[in-house]
């Protein structure tokens, strides 16, 4: 069946600085020349050169409202030598790079799904105004968005897809299965349909939409459909504190 979805596939020319290693659970390593840095969020490290140096960034007041923290991690390559970083998401997960020159230089994203960048870029707030949409859309009313010159990394689970859609090309989605997409889209809703469909079917009152023209890119496993999977069923969270009570 063709729904002329590409599966994500990074397009890493071979003068780049980054390496996407792995097919799940990607590892990012970064090469860096003497005076580069990399932007990162915390707890991401796995490896690196003994001479990248760390150092603490805070971000604009903006940065939580996005799903990020306050500071971000930054590594520097204060050595003579070319050195490099590795990173990994904070959850199993891909690494999913966008250039941004290649999307216009701006690229909206879903709450905390940034995890590193390198040149230029800034990470802040995009405001859905909206009343139905951040209300009811479930990206709420402020999303992420990078802007600039360089490349971000952002961290999605299971398979990625992406489709560049035509003007007025719309797609049904889960919203919660949405990594991000081009300024030009339009994010709105469909209304899920009778009471079954609402009560039962899993989505709620309504289904996401996205309307071209612009790149879009789906996960199969979002970090909140992987919580929800991995998480006790509540009756035997509530035994186990029973019996933890019990024995205390």
């Amino acid at each position: 069946m063709q729904n002329n979805f590409d599966i994500f596939v990074p397009q890493i020319q071979t003068d780049a600085k980054y390496a996407v290693t792995g097919a799940d659970c990607q590892v990012l390593s970064v090469s860096l020349k003497p005076g580069e840095t990399l932007l990162s969020e915390p707890g991401s490290l796995m490896m690196m050169s003994p001479q990248v140096k760390t150092d603490i960034e805070c971000g604009t007041c903006t940065r939580p409202l996005t799903g990020e923290t306050c500071c971000v991690v930054v590594y520097r390559n204060e050595g003579s030598q070319n050195g490099f970083v590795s990173i990994t998401p904070n959850f199993p997960a891909k690494v999913i790079p966008v250039h941004l020159p290649s999307v216009g230089g701006k690229f909206i994203a879903k709450k905390g799904a940034y995890m590193s960048g390198i040149d230029e870029h800034e990470i802040s707030a995009d405001y859905d105004c909206n009343p139905i949409t951040c209300c009811y859309g479930g990206l709420g009313c402020i999303r992420q968005q990078a802007v600039g010159s360089g490349t971000v990394f952002y961290a999605a689970g299971g398979t990625i897809l992406q489709k560049t859609l035509a003007t007025g090309e719309r797609i049904i989605v889960d919203s919660k299965s949405i990594v991000g997409f081009q300024e030009g889209v339009e994010f709105g809703l469909k209304f899920a349909g009778g009471c079954g469909g609402i009560c039962c079917g899993g989505e709620g009152c309504f289904y996401g939409t996205l309307t071209g023209p612009g790149l879009v890119m789906i996960q199969s496993m979002s970090f909140e459909k992987y919580v929800a999977a991995v998480s006790p069923p509540a009756q035997q969270a509530n035994a186990e504190e029973a019996l933890g009570a019990a024995s205390g």
